[in-house]
């Protein structure tokens, strides 16, 4: 199959990217916080990618990270969701959260995603609990680390020192309940800096 995809940007879609590779246009549906985060048109993007492969349709679905097609793999396992409820969730949550949530067995938390009531969140936490491993825990927390830093190097850009930076990306994510987008992150810790 098509384990992964490098092309240039050709263009953006609702819900996928067109990825143009050696002239051929290839249409990826892609998580909505991918969109969020992409380079400029004609810029180079490579996914991981899994087919799906339906009686009247071929689609192919891309994720940034490795371990985003793992748990979108996982999440096609569980009875009742199919590529595109996997993808919703995905775009939700990042590994590292939804792991969090199924060991928890958060039922509220996973019903938050479009199309996922009580019975479908009661069947992936009970599909998946013992499949989901601490090591996406701690995948979660090198991606939260990351975002970190890259909004510390920004307000480092905008001239702030490095300490007062870290510190003030250290206070704005006290007040997120949840891993915010890196420009949320960064729009927070400048409003910190101004007051001070």
């Amino acid at each position: 199959m098509i384990a992964f995809i490098r092309g240039k940007l050709a263009g953006v879609l609702e819900g996928s990217v067109l990825l143009d590779v050696g002239g051929i246009g290839y249409k990826v549906h892609v998580p909505l916080s991918f969109l969020n985060n992409l380079t400029a048109l004609g810029g180079e993007v490579m996914l991981h990618t899994h087919l799906a492969v339906r009686e009247d349709d071929l689609s192919l679905y891309g994720f940034r990270e490795h371990g985003e097609l793992d748990f979108f793999l996982k999440l096609l396992n569980v009875a009742g969701i199919g590529p595109r409820g996997a993808l919703a969730i995905l775009t939700i949550f990042s590994p590292g959260e939804l792991a969090r949530a199924i060991i928890d067995e958060d039922i509220p938390l996973l019903t938050r995603v479009p199309g996922i009531g009580k019975k479908t969140a009661g069947r992936i936490i009970l599909e998946l609990k013992d499949k989901v491993s601490r090591l996406a825990l701690e995948q979660d927390q090198e991606d939260t680390g990351r975002l970190n830093m890259d909004a510390v190097e920004a307000l480092e850009a905008l001239g702030y020192p490095a300490a007062e930076s870290r510190r003030a990306v250290q206070e704005a994510l006290r007040g997120f309940e949840q891993r915010p987008p890196a420009a949320e992150l960064v729009k927070a810790s400048l409003r910190l800096l101004v007051k001070a």
